[in-house]
């Protein structure tokens, strides 16, 4: 079974001290973050994008095929626009900052300077928040949570 895996060993070496730096660092200043997702199968990643344009229990099937949980219609929601994903590999994390007091629950709603401070630490730690270079809405995209290796100037 695939499912979500969180594993920082599943990284690539590079992404995996800066990541190891990050939640050491998150740590020293007391801000809380949840590893939501590193390496991803394409068989996952073909669930994830077939969300929101297909029927549900097409994405369903996908979705049970990739060792996912099954949706309800509402939320058969667009979650990503990439038919290949850079976390597939290895090559990327997705991160959210923690509810305060609830240890292990992602704060997705978190208020958009919780976000950019969670963005600035990875930064300072050698992480890309949002390398990918996504829609801006706030912060530097709709895709908040995605990490990646810094590259080189």
């Amino acid at each position: 079974m695939m499912g979500v895996n969180r594993s920082i060993d599943s990284l690539q070496g590079p992404l995996a001290a800066a990541l190891g730096r990050f939640l050491k660092f998150c740590g020293e200043e007391g801000f809380p973050v949840v590893i939501i997702e590193t390496d991803r199968s394409q068989v996952v990643q073909n669930a994830y994008y077939a969300q929101g344009r297909e029927p549900l229990d097409v994405v369903n099937g996908l979705r049970g095929a990739a060792g996912l949980y099954l949706l309800k219609e509402r939320e058969n929601t667009v979650v990503t626009n990439a038919r290949v994903s850079n976390h597939t590999g290895g090559g990327a994390v997705d991160l959210c900052p923690e509810i305060p007091g609830k240890p292990g629950y992602p704060w997705w709603n978190a208020p958009e300077e919780v976000w950019v401070k969670m963005g600035a630490l990875a930064e300072e730690c050698g992480l890309d928040w949002c390398a990918g270079g996504y829609g801006q809405t706030w912060g530097k995209g709709w895709d908040n949570p995605h990490f990646e290796l810094m590259k080189e100037a």
